[in-house]
């Protein structure tokens, strides 16, 4: 490359990736006070463990950052160029705006080979981890999900309340039974209580120390005029499944969490069983086989457009930083943001047609890069006349 070259590309590339990191750094901190902080801050959670989890959603929060943050460079870097009549001083002396165009598109093509190995290997890997580290923390020391004096409704069916908790021991035990509707049933009130966990079952055993139940007509429980007379007891055990809550016990592995083997290796194996069912007449499941292998091809497809629209993005941007022409940080920030947004938002109505395989996500996720494509190359020729 030529100076000038070089000085596009490495300005761009050290803007993209101060800005990739603010942006990591926003949906970190995001992460971490909805899922880690919480944890940390009850004592379930060693320091050196929060910092491995914080480490863990890096690659997987730079899938997300480094459209958005290439984009960001470009718009920042050709708007400063643009702002002070710099793009004008390069038309004058011949050079055309493919000449500007030509190192950014380089850094473009090397993010999205960069992009395609976190988004196909490592961001699914990281992410699984994390999960996985995450419940079994949880599951660890489950007491921690019990406050005094708050009332707990994490529990499907269950509200509790503890006046005192000491430890393990905890005093004044209300539990509310609730309905489908959510409407209360049953009522213990215990003086005493403890959690025990039940590996085999994976749920918490609440025992209770005497107490009563006031039990009321399941058909109308807001009447309290038909409650039924307290029953007295002096131990009295409930389950509480954590599978609810938790998710299940196994290890973590949604689509999202695959990599790009385990990825193929599933749609093989589905492809197997369609095949097996066509071939036997048996088409009474094959609409549910269909639905999971276009779920595995969409998730497949989509790890790869998510990183091609690092291009698509740029490839818009580069007319739309010399057309906007501000040297406004903020303003080019925003302008990123809104693109960016736009791009997810239509990866996210494509992925509504999931269900639907005769629709094709898998090839209708392609479309906005399409889009992005055509519209970003038919502003750079008209920049490029201009």
């Amino acid at each position: 490359m030529k100076i000038l070259q070089r000085y596009v590309f490495f300005s761009v590339l050290f803007t993209s990736i101060a800005t990739v990191a603010t942006f990591v750094f926003v949906l970190m901190a995001g992460k971490i006070l909805k899922e880690i902080l919480s944890i940390w801050a009850s004592g379930q959670l060693p320091g050196s463990l929060v910092i491995e989890l914080i480490y863990l959603l890096v690659p997987y929060l730079i899938s997300y950052a480094l459209p958005f943050g290439i984009l960001s460079g470009i718009l920042i870097v050709l708007g400063r160029l643009s702002s002070q009549h710099e793009i004008v001083a390069i038309k004058s002396i011949g050079l055309s705006i493919w000449y500007v165009a030509f190192p950014i598109l380089v850094l473009s093509i090397l993010a999205v080979i960069f992009s395609i190995f976190i988004n196909c290997f490592y961001a699914p890997i990281a992410k699984t981890s994390y999960k996985n580290m995450l419940v079994d923390v949880v599951r660890q020391n489950p007491l921690n999900f019990i406050t005094s004096k708050v009332f707990i409704n994490e529990f499907p069916g269950y509200v509790l309340y503890v006046g005192e908790k000491e430890g393990e021991n905890m005093e004044d035990f209300w539990v509310w039974e609730l309905d489908e509707s959510h409407r209360a049933v049953r009522l213990l009130r215990a003086q005493s209580g403890s959690f025990k966990y039940h590996g085999e079952s994976d749920s918490l055993l609440l025992k209770l120390n005497h107490g009563y139940a006031e039990l009321r007509d399941k058909n109308n429980p807001e009447n309290l005029q038909e409650i039924r007379p307290s029953v007295s007891f002096s131990e009295t055990t409930i389950r509480l499944p954590l599978e609810q809550i938790l998710g299940k016990r196994s290890k973590y592995s949604s689509i999202s969490g695959l990599s790009l083997p385990q990825l193929l290796e599933r749609i093989e194996i589905l492809k197997r069983n369609i095949e097996e069912l066509n071939n036997n007449n048996k088409t009474s499941d094959l609409s549910v086989l269909m639905k999971d292998k276009m779920q595995l091809q969409f998730e497949v497809q989509k790890n790869i457009a998510m990183a091609v629209s690092i291009l698509s993005l740029a490839i818009i941007g580069i007319p739309l930083g010399i057309k906007v022409g501000r040297k406004e940080t903020y303003a080019n920030f925003a302008l990123a943001l809104s693109l960016a947004l736009t791009y997810y938002f239509l990866i996210i109505i494509v992925g509504w047609f999931v269900d639907k395989p005769e629709l094709r996500a898998d090839l209708l996720v392609w479309l906005p890069n399409l889009v992005f494509l055509s519209v970003g190359c038919w502003f750079l020729r008209k920049a490029n006349k201009n």
